[in-house]
C-alpha cells in the first residue's frame, strides 16, 4: 500500500541533517580535532613557558574559529539553499511506493528513486535522509511523517539492504 506524505523544508531542518553529514565524515571530526589541539598546544606552551599569557589569546581565538567556523558555514548555507533551491523552497509530496520506490513531486517536477538505487537511509534529530547517491539524499523532516511513520519505516526497511538503514 502507497503512503504519502507532504514536506516543507525548513533552513533549522536543513542545517540539522547537513551538520550531520558533514560531522559523519572523518574530515568534519578532525577539524574539530585540530581545533582542540590548537587550543590545547597553546595551553601546554604557556605551561612550559614558551608563550606569554597574551599569547595564549591566539591559539584560543584559533581553536574557537577551527571549531565553530564550519556549523556557521553550515547555517548559512542552508537558509541560502533554502532560499534558492526549487525543491526546498516548495512544499513537496513524498510517495512511498512497495513496487516503485520512492517519487518526490514538487512544483511542476517529478524525481524517482527505485528502492534498488537508494544507498542508505539515516536519521538525525530532526530529519530523515535517503542517499541515493555519495553526497546526494532526499531530505525529510521527521515532524512531516506525522503518523505515517511506523508504516513508511516498515515498507522502507523491508526494501533496503540489510544494514543500510540507521537509527540514530
Amino acid at each position: 500500500m502507497e503512503e504519502k506524505i507532504t514536506v516543507t523544508m525548513t533552513p533549522v531542518f536543513l542545517y540539522d541533517f547537513l551538520l550531520y553529514h558533514t560531522y559523519s565524515k572523518l574530515s568534519g571530526f578532525l577539524t574539530n580535532v585540530l581545533g582542540m589541539a590548537v587550543g590545547f598546544m597553546g595551553i601546554i606552551m604557556l605551561i612550559m613557558g614558551r608563550i606569554q599569557p597574551y599569547q595564549l589569546i591566539f591559539y584560543l581565538v584559533a581553536a574557537v574559529i577551527f571549531v565553530a567556523y564550519t556549523p556557521l558555514l553550515i547555517r548559512h548555507r542552508a537558509k541560502k539553499q533554502v532560499e534558492q533551491i526549487e525543491r526546498y523552497r516548495e512544499p513537496g509530496t513524498v510517495t512511498f511506493s512497495p513496487e516503485e520506490g520512492i517519487t518526490f513531486a514538487y512544483a511542476d517536477k517529478e524525481e524517482k528513486y527505485a528502492w534498488d538505487s537508494l544507498i542508505r537511509v539515516v536519521t538525525t534529530p530532526k530529519t530523515m535522509g535517503f542517499y541515493y547517491g555519495e553526497n546526494d539524499a532526499l531530505i525529510i523532516p521527521k515532524q512531516d511523517f506525522k503518523d505515517r511513520f511506523v508504516p513508511i519505516m516498515t515498507m522502507v526497511t523491508q526494501h533496503m539492504k540489510p544494514g543500510s538503514v540507521r537509527f540514530h
